[in-house]
């Protein structure tokens, strides 16, 4: 999991150039992954709420509060983990 010093400039560039990696699509397929039936225990349903929010976000083009995309990379991190 990746940390991020909201408080710092830098950290903030850094974590929004990281947000912008993920394209909507991307955002779908982890949604995807936490609503198949075998996965529904291991992400939960706010984390999943997450995931849409952020992808709404996405495909607006805009940035979401910096806690919600670390929060979002943060899910997506452990999806990849679970997906392994």
């Amino acid at each position: 999991m990746r940390n991020y010093d909201l408080s710092d400039s830098t950290d903030l560039d850094l974590l929004k150039s990281d947000f912008e990696a993920f394209k909507p699509r991307d955002w779908q397929d982890l949604i995807d992954f936490s609503m198949d039936e075998k996965n529904q225990g291991k992400i939960s349903y706010e984390e999943r709420g997450c995931l849409i929010t952020v992808r709404k976000k996405a495909l607006s083009k805009s940035f979401p509060p910096y806690r919600l995309m670390v929060w979002a990379i943060n899910i997506a991190d452990k999806v990849d983990e679970l997906m392994e």
